[in-house]
């Protein structure tokens, strides 16, 4: 959820996880066009996109437990839910119906698609195979009906902002069911002597037991009993409900490493709410999780907080990841530009470290090492279906600029480019050259040849991030830090795709490259000059999926 949605979204009181029984408002992801379904209350109605209107009441959705995973959607003020009709079939229009328990029509199997956020697919229940979507783009009265289930299409891809006041919490909430064991908090030395961080696992959600600290930022950082996987947070922030707190979360499994900290979660609290808050992080194994706040809108420089809970999976040895699939590393698909060292450290886990491989293709900008689809797989990107997935831990020295993943053209020209870069290019998050915090952004050339830019959020040296590219014959979606972005982009007929560590050769403050194309000696220096020292992209979770024509 946008920064801009859940400011709104907290102007209504939204309070609590958004997995309780709740009404939502029910966006097609990045699209700015929600569901709705007219004015009143009209039997037959098909489903359509409208702009989206928190305050529109034909766009507010109940959502009913129908138990074993699938719910029914009701529009508000209204007996009227959700119906796909009889069957499945392609473009079968979801209508509204009079809400009926034991019509299997309406109910829908909610499915999340993108770790981290609020974004789901919908399926019909005893015809799996088939979802609620939206059709390609969006536009106001675009009908909404079944098609071929697909969670990488985007179209079927539903981000939920809850609109009601959180006060009923008597459906689909077992998060306490899951709550981790917390065994220690502790914070910077930043705390008020009488409100000490150990208050915040106390179960007393009283004003007098709170932590209270003082600073921007301040940390907050909780133990767990054992490794765990962690999925949601929830926070009781001091006089929560009169004030709004920017924060961040972070997790890491080696408690030994100051840098191996990984970013979950950013946002901003309701501000209406001194209750227990539940925000969905981006899953993760721990043994350590902390909280970061920034500024509070009471203009106060003081952090309070009473009580915290992780909920999760408890386990004794949760995997590290997942192995990397032997389609990447058995030269079946992929070639390695730079194989000394082999970035494959060990069965799930991918390194590259350019300023050790020191590979260079004739008219390169830099160092790289990656790995890209061979010269006899390449076809146009129509031609296509493919998903790349990894979560990337990113450890480089200030003012560096690499580049993680990319479609390359058949000649010099790229499709799409994944940046993480401490540069004064303007238009990102952060846009400042040298200050140790990166932009993470893509480059997407649409049809007109001309390239549109988006920024996924920002990073430091050793964070993480996750990363997903799915090339739906043409069109492409990237996804990453909770956002995602897709267009129909320019083709060529022997396009390719590639990802690794491609360091540039660039003075990131002027943005003038530095040194000249493939040559490596150029290259050496301008780095040395540069003070770039350190550049090592760590992949996990990775995974590559390829249907060709």
């Amino acid at each position: 959820m946008t920064l801009y949605k859940f400011m709104l979204a907290a102007s209504l009181a939204v309070t609590g996880s958004l997995a309780q029984a709740a009404t939502f408002v029910m966006e097609k992801h990045g699209t700015g066009h929600a569901i709705d379904g007219n004015g009143g209350a009209q039997m037959d109605q098909q489903l359509y996109l409208w702009e989206t209107n928190l305050t529109n009441l034909n766009q507010h959705w109940v959502q009913l437990d129908k138990g074993n995973g699938y719910y029914a959607y009701k529009k508000e003020n209204t007996n009227l839910c959700w119906d796909a009709g009889s069957g499945a079939s392609r473009q079968q229009a979801v209508t509204l119906q009079e809400c009926d328990e034991s019509n299997y029509d309406q109910h829908f199997a909610k499915i999340k698609v993108y770790s981290g956020s609020e974004v789901y697919r919908f399926a019909k229940r005893n015809a799996d195979d088939f979802s609620l979507d939206g059709n390609r783009d969006a536009a106001n009265r675009q009908s909404i009906y079944l098609w071929n289930s697909n969670s990488d299409n985007i179209n079927q891809q539903w981000e939920l902002i809850r609109v009601d006041d959180g006060s009923d919490n008597s459906e689909d909430n077992n998060d306490t069911d899951n709550r981790l064991a917390v065994v220690n908090a502790f914070d910077d030395d930043s705390s008020h002597a009488s409100y000490p961080a150990s208050h915040v696992i106390d179960d007393d959600t009283s004003w007098a037991s709170r932590w209270a600290a003082s600073g921007s930022p301040v940390n907050l950082t909780l133990e767990l009993e054992e490794l765990s996987d962690v999925t949601k947070l929830g926070i009781a922030w001091g006089r929560g409900d009169e004030r709004a707190y920017t924060f961040e979360v972070y997790a890491r499994t080696d408690t030994s490493d100051p840098n191996s900290w990984t970013k979950i979660f950013d946002g901003v609290s309701s501000g209406a709410n001194s209750g227990i808050e539940v925000v969905d992080v981006t899953d993760i194994a721990a043994k350590q999780v902390r909280i970061k706040t920034f500024a509070n809108t009471s203009g106060s420089n003081w952090t309070n907080i009473t009580e915290v809970e992780l909920y999760g999976n408890s386990n004794d040895s949760p995997g590290v990841g997942t192995e990397i699939p032997a389609n990447i590393t058995d030269g079946s698909i992929f070639d390695l530009e730079g194989a000394s060292p082999h970035p494959l450290v060990n069965a799930s886990t991918l390194e590259f470290v350019p300023l050790e491989a020191r590979y260079v293709s004739p008219n390169g900008n830099g160092w790289r090492q990656e790995y890209k689809v061979k010269q006899s797989l390449r076809v146009a990107m129509t031609d296509v279906y493919e998903v790349f997935e990894a979560d990337v831990k990113v450890e480089m020295s200030d003012a560096g600029k690499t580049i993680i993943a990319q479609h390359h053209a058949g000649d010099l020209g790229t499709i799409m480019k994944l940046y993480v870069s401490d540069s004064s290019e303007s238009g990102f998050d952060d846009s400042v050259a040298g200050n140790g915090i990166f932009d993470v952004y893509v480059r997407l050339r649409n049809t007109d040849g001309e390239e549109e830019k988006y920024a996924l959020g920002t990073i430091r040296s050793g964070d993480s991030f996750d990363f997903k590219m799915v090339n739906d014959y043409g069109y492409v979606t990237v996804y990453g830090m909770g956002r995602a972005f897709g267009i129909p982009v320019e083709d060529d007929a022997d396009s390719y795709f590639k990802f690794g560590n491609y360091l540039q050769s660039q003075n990131t403050y002027t943005r003038k490259n530095c040194g000249e194309p493939g040559d490596s000696e150029s290259f050496a220096q301008c780095f040395a000059d540069l003070g770039i020292t350190e550049s090592t992209v760590t992949m996990t979770n990775v995974s590559y999926t390829r249907i060709a024509d």
